[in-house]
């Protein structure tokens, strides 16, 4: 009995090994893949549709193509214009500048912007809570025409060489002292240091193409030099090119 059972399912073996099926065995092979579910780009979402995670080679999924995370521009991977960190352009802050209310020290200053200088830059701002972070600036300090030992603030500018800048700050009842480095990290002394204490003023031709510093300081903290007190910029363009071209 189990002989005479066996011989329909002997012959439908046959039949479809010898062609008698209307599909090949290739695509006999991809309609039993397409049953099961798959795509054929690794996620089993049943496309084959980019944009799935998938890591082959198609765009938008974290491979080599665009919009993931490679090596393609415009996708937060270190290539120009996507926000990923890239530097910026360096004429942004030279002439738009960079606000900072309580610029404390000279590694996080006020920058202050060419375009806004031109017109006359002004700040309003109070030292008492700001720390001493520079002394020694203006000479040695055992000549008190040379002190500057009360709390600062910092504030840079990009100057061109031939620029001429004039630089003003005004305490409210106490002793200001006024610097300017011609560098960005303020070593060793400033390159000049006001001599009139109400106000405070300078005027300042560059030498040198680069970032100057200028700090509103008091010359005494122990005699109560710190506290309100305004500053004003006013940048006068010499007569090289400014590459940036601000306004």
């Amino acid at each position: 009995m189990m002989f005479k059972r066996s011989i329909p399912l002997l012959l439908l073996f046959t039949a479809c090994a010898g062609g008698e099926s209307e599909e090949s065995p290739s695509s006999f092979s991809a309609s039993f893949t397409a049953s099961m579910g798959g795509d054929g780009d690794g996620d089993g979402d049943g496309d084959d549709d980019p944009g799935d995670g998938d890591a082959d080679t198609t765009p938008g999924d974290g491979d080599t193509g665009d919009g993931d995370a490679d090596t393609t521009p415009g996708d937060g991977d270190g290539d120009s214009g996507d926000g990923d960190g890239e530097p910026e352009d360096p004429c942004v802050l030279k002439c738009d500048g960079k606000i900072d209310s309580t610029p404390n020290t000279c590694d996080g200053p006020y920058f202050i912007g060419r375009t806004a200088a031109k017109g006359g830059f002004f700040f309003g701002g109070n030292t008492g809570s700001a720390t001493d972070d520079e002394n020694g600036a203006c000479g040695p300090v055992d000549i008190p025409v040379n002190l500057d030992q009360g709390p600062d603030h910092f504030f840079r500018i990009w100057l061109v060489q031939g620029d001429t800048i004039t630089v003003t700050q005004n305490p409210n009842n106490w002793v200001a002292r006024l610097k300017i480095h011609d560098e960005a990290e303020c070593v060793g002394n400033a390159k000049v240091c006001s001599e009139t204490p109400d106000p405070a003023t300078i005027e300042y031709e560059a030498l040198k193409t680069d970032w100057f510093t200028i700090v509103a300081d008091g010359r005494n903290l122990a005699l109560g030099d710190a506290g309100d007190y305004t500053l004003m910029v006013d940048l006068e363009v010499g007569p090289n090119l400014d590459e940036c071209s601000c306004l």
